[in-house]
């Protein structure tokens, strides 16, 4: 029998805050983890699903360091029996305090907030959360925001990973290279999720060629399988050393763009980037680093005649053919259309 993929750890705890927030009078550890999304699909009547428990008490530690109190009820019974022992969330605990207030900014860059996180592996609960804060007031005017967010697709092996990093496990997946068509395989001890360029990457130590490694996790493909082997604690230490080394290879490895003023391109391009020389009309020179060329032109493709890349060679070049990829899709579109 195949088995069953982990539910996302954020999905598991939000299930258990519902749970525990709808049961006024409290509910056992067993009625929860027999019943709650996350921990239902691994419970075993009549065992004594010590891992599970273990699961369920970080759980509770989790969402006390987020500040939600957890209230326990002893039975009238059996005092002292933890077994017997009921959970609860007053509702009264998790309302916004009355004196608390927010501005019309607060309020719009808080909804901005939550879109975003929207593309993320909670989507249906930021939404609810999104039209609270609309219901508060919130709009969204990006001319008063002077911002133009990007929202991309959730990356599906953020969840899995992040799991693996804490559990210190190592993972294995496959890698696909832009010059390649075959993915490669990787076993890897996940070190820390970081985000440069606005995309996700994944700080690691590749446990087959002993060497670190960055992975973007837009080009992890098919699902992240965690081992059961721990790697080493003390590969966590060079997690920083390899960020930093990842910073520095993106300011050697710069590139001049020329942006319309008052485009999207602008203010995508801009809050990263160095302003370069001085350009007379509606043009704007920046000097950006760059971390992947390839992900890097297909951005710039995305923003049409409002930006022009100037160097590097290389990214010009791929620009170009992006766009004339483009310009023969359509053409054969339109002679198919008239055909």
């Amino acid at each position: 029998m195949a088995e069953r993929s982990a539910v996302p750890g954020e999905q598991r705890v939000f299930s258990l805050v519902l749970a525990l927030i709808v049961s006024p009078q409290g509910l056992t550890k067993r009625a929860l983890l027999s019943s709650v999304y996350g921990y239902a699909d691994r419970f075993r009547p009549g065992e004594a699903n010590v891992a599970l428990e273990r699961q369920f008490e970080r759980d509770k530690e989790q969402l006390r360091a987020l500040g939600i109190q957890i209230e326990t009820i002893d039975s009238p019974q059996e005092p002292g029996n933890n077994q017997l022992t009921r959970y609860r969330i007053s509702k009264d605990r998790l309302q916004f305090p009355p004196e608390l207030r927010f501005s019309a900014r607060e309020l719009v860059l808080l909804r901005l907030a939550a879109l975003a996180w929207s593309e993320g592996s909670m989507s249906a609960q930021s939404r609810r959360a999104a039209m609270k804060l609309q219901a508060l007031g919130a709009g969204f005017d990006l001319q008063h925001l002077g911002v133009a967010p990007s929202l991309g697709t959730a990356e599906p092996s953020a969840a899995p990973l992040q799991e693996a990093i804490d559990a210190g496990r190592a993972v294995r997946f496959d890698y696909t290279l832009p010059d390649r068509d075959a993915p490669l395989a990787r076993r890897v001890a996940p070190l820390r999720l970081h985000r440069a360029d606005g995309r996700w990457h994944l700080i690691s130590w590749d446990l087959e060629r002993d060497a670190a490694r960055v992975f973007l996790l837009g080009r992890i493909s098919g699902a992240v399988r965690a081992e059961r082997t721990a790697f080493p604690p003390a590969l966590r230490d060079e997690a920083d050393g390899i960020v930093a080394e990842l910073l520095r290879l993106r300011e050697e490895q710069r590139a001049v763009v020329h942006v319309r003023r008052g485009s999207v391109a602008e203010a995508r391009l801009a809050p990263r980037a160095e302003p370069g020389e001085p350009m007379p009309g509606d043009r704007a020179a920046l000097s950006l680093g760059v971390l992947d060329q390839h992900l890097f032109a297909e951005e710039l493709i995305g923003y049409g005649p409002d930006a022009a890349v100037v160097s590097p060679p290389r990214l010009r070049e791929l620009v170009v053919s992006g766009l004339r990829r483009i310009a023969a899709a359509h053409a054969a579109r339109q002679e198919d259309d008239h055909a």
